[in-house]
């Protein structure tokens, strides 16, 4: 789920560029809302989802925008979908999917969450509910550049932050509401109230990436609803979006480590550091332009290619192992004005396509930048995407005027509910450090790092048959994590038609060390 898809952004929208993996309360954070029940249950319609040939049931319930007061709000329409069980043998609960982003559809993500919850699926519903702002709730989403536009914009001739305040001023006078509505604790009493008005008496989470954030609220708003809670790549209350540049610099330095240890790559390409960082202050300096074939259509079209548009390429890139291993070709080829292969990585960031530009705002502006210090933004600021997202950050939350969460917001949840927490090792976005951030309070917590994973350690190992044993047993003690060390990383990509170095490469490697917290 990977969570994270962005919309065609322009480089004058660096905050959600860099986010995509976050009502103002004058009361604690920690004291839970009051959810009315719904007098009659809503009614549901079969769907299917993109990718998932299982037959779902759709619905939706309508909940005040402003809970504070209800009566003077038109309301939302809050839509979910249940993926029945194959064998309903608990059907007094339901494991509640929380999508990424912030601001993907959980309901879009349907394919991705029936593959990691298939086991826990064999006794149990799984529930989707798109988070207000996303997806059928309510998307607030706004229009950029489209793919051409984006490869044609020169970021180092145009003035950034003007141009950031300009489309950021437009999105918000298109979408017309009060994103204090759309934060993270507003968003909880919605799960809530789904809950309810489909009868399940108990629920076990599992959230991926900020969806991790929302499991968290929601365990800390409603915790007797809870049973257990599983947390992939996650983000912890008191830890900034900011710190994303950190974890992808360390994930793209474990790249290269890995090259450095591998005869083979090292054969094919001696000066693979000395090139990308050449690369860099080559475009950190002046504008490359050229003509590259569009991805989709092969249309000729212009590139600038900039550091921006590099960073982003690579930070993209490493989400996957398979995308991880073309990086040294990609950047050889581009050394010597090749620059086929750097387009195609440019294309992932078509990916934002359906995220909620007005909930990562919501998200951002009111749960994360109120909390900078000038001890934190001097650490981000040390990374080149760090320091892109503080700015954009700035200029965007400027414009938004979003009400920041209560103080007490970033304290650690204290639950004693029992919480698996997974990272993996080479995770460009939450590394594991973030969990131990996030688990720091909670008394009844196991820690599981897959080494060689990247983001969403579910979708790329063992981890979903440990999930359902978690569920069944409510309890990590019995969990085998041994399955978890398997090799991922793969053979790095040595031409452009695609040979890789042979498999014995991999197995005279060394394992890869585990990314910690950027502190």
């Amino acid at each position: 789920m990977n969570t994270l898809k962005l919309k065609h952004l322009s480089a004058a929208w660096p905050l959600i560029a860099a986010t995509a993996l976050l009502m103002p309360l004058a009361a604690s954070a920690q004291q839970p809302k009051l959810v009315t029940p719904q007098q009659a249950k809503p009614t549901l319609s079969p769907c299917y989802a993109q990718n998932l040939t299982d037959r779902m049931l759709c619905g939706s319930i309508r909940r005040p925008l402003d809970a504070a007061a209800p009566s003077q709000d038109a309301g939302i329409d809050i839509h979910f979908a249940v993926l029945p069980a194959i064998n309903p043998l608990h059907q007094q609960e339901a494991v509640v999917a929380f999508a990424g982003g912030p601001g993907q559809s959980a309901f879009d993500a349907a394919a991705t969450f029936a593959h990691i919850l298939r086991y826990a699926r064999e006794s149990r519903d799984i529930l989707l509910v798109d988070q207000r702002g996303t997806g059928k709730s309510g998307l607030l989403q706004c229009d950029g550049l489209d793919l051409t536009s984006q490869f044609a914009l020169d970021e180092n001739s145009v003035d950034i932050t003007k141009m950031t305040r300009k489309e950021t001023e437009l999105c918000r006078d298109k979408l017309q509401v009060d994103l204090n509505h759309y934060t993270t604790v507003a968003a909880a009493g919605d799960f809530e109230a789904v809950r309810l008005a489909l009868g399940y008496q108990k629920l076990h989470l599992y959230g991926g990436s900020y969806g991790t954030r929302m499991a968290q609220e929601y365990m800390r708003q409603y915790p007797s609803a809870v049973l257990t809670a599983t947390l992939d790549g996650v983000v912890p209350f008191n830890q900034s979006f900011g710190a994303m540049g950190a974890a992808s610099d360390a994930s793209l330095e474990a790249v290269y480590a890995y090259c450095d240890a591998s005869p083979e790559c090292q054969q094919q390409f001696p000066a693979a550091r000395a090139q990308l960082q050449q690369l860099q202050q080559t475009l950190t300096a002046q504008t490359i332009n050229t003509k590259v074939r569009h991805p989709r259509t092969f249309e000729l079209i212009e590139l600038n290619l900039t550091r921006a548009k590099l960073q982003q390429a690579l930070r993209f890139a490493l989400y996957r192992n398979s995308t991880r291993a073309m990086l040294p070709l990609v950047v050889d080829q581009a050394s010597t004005g090749d620059y086929s292969a750097l387009t195609g990585l440019m294309l992932a960031q078509d990916i934002a396509a359906d995220l909620s530009v007005g909930v990562n705002f919501a998200v951002v502006c009111g749960e994360d930048r109120p909390f900078w210090t000038a001890q934190s933004q001097a650490e981000f600021a040390q990374s080149y995407l760090g320091q892109s997202w503080l700015q954009g950050a700035e200029t965007s939350c400027n414009v938004w005027q979003v009400t920041p969460v209560a103080a007490d917001y970033t304290a650690p949840l204290q639950t004693d509910t029992p919480v698996l927490l997974l990272s993996g090792g080479l995770d460009p976005v939450t590394p594991p450090g973030w969990a131990e951030l996030a688990m720091a309070k909670m008394r009844n917590a196991r820690h599981l790092v897959a080494p060689h994973a990247t983001h969403i350690v579910a979708s790329q190992t063992c981890a979903p048959k440990l999930i359902s044993q978690f569920i069944n047993q409510q309890s990590t003690a019995e969990l085998d994590e041994r399955c978890l060390q398997q090799e991922l990383r793969q053979a790095f990509l040595t031409n452009a038609n695609g040979t890789a170095m042979p498999p014995t490469a991999l197995a005279a490697s060394p394992t890869s060390t585990t990314i910690g917290a950027e502190e």
